[in-house]
């Protein structure tokens, strides 16, 4: 289990309980905690969890200024994709009625929320111009085409997984706790200075 959950790690993956159980199982133990940070430290890396805990990953631990350029590179690389990530989990609570971002282990009908959001002439246009922002907008311009490919998008990039792919159940990964801090972290700052990398407040992820 060790090559395995490093193996993840270091691919820029963010192992929780909801995408990886068994890697996440495993970094819940302090010996393997130890061991990963003993493993990690010698390429200049170490190991986080997210705020509430949802989610292990490999961050910076020794930075240089190879290191700067890349965090850099990766904030502005987030700060691009960041409004479609937050805009679609937003206009999905609309849609639901919810009141409370979702958080790790909360599950997305498909169906349910395509018939939500058919149903309302508004979300329906809102949706289809949040198409504009992913990989790319539907060819045909139906709803169904567009939630595809948004949600394809978001289980790509580690925020949703299938949960049961007959009935289109999705659930939300521990992913989405470190981008409520990255959010967080880049409402209070306007541009991403110099000494990024030594904000206390936020350990940077490996992408």
């Amino acid at each position: 289990m060790f090559e395995n959950a490093m193996s993840l790690l270091l691919s820029g993956e963010f192992v929780c309980e909801v995408r990886y159980p068994e890697a996440f199982r495993f970094f819940a133990d302090e010996a393997n905690q130890k061991d990963a940070n003993a493993y990690l430290a010698r390429i200049g890396r170490k190991l986080a969890v997210t705020e509430q805990g949802g989610a292990w990953y490999a961050a910076y631990d020794r930075i240089g200024q190879n290191e700067k350029r890349a965090i850099k590179d990766d904030f502005s690389r987030i700060k691009h994709r960041i409004r479609f990530l937050v805009e679609f989990f937003v206009k999905v609570m609309r849609a639901s009625n919810m009141e409370v971002f979702y958080s790790r282990g909360d599950k997305i009908e498909f169906h349910a929320l395509m018939a939500l959001i058919d149903g309302n002439p508004g979300l329906r246009a809102e949706f289809q111009a949040l198409g504009k922002l992913t990989s790319g907008g539907s060819a045909d311009g139906r709803l169904r085409s567009t939630l595809d490919r948004q949600f394809k998008d978001l289980v790509g990039d580690g925020y949703l997984i299938a949960a049961n792919e007959e009935r289109e159940i999705y659930q939300v990964t521990g992913k989405i706790e470190y981008l409520t801090e990255v959010v967080q972290f880049l409402m209070s700052t306007a541009k991403i200075p110099d000494d990024l990398v030594e904000d206390q407040d936020l350990n940077v992820a490996l992408f």
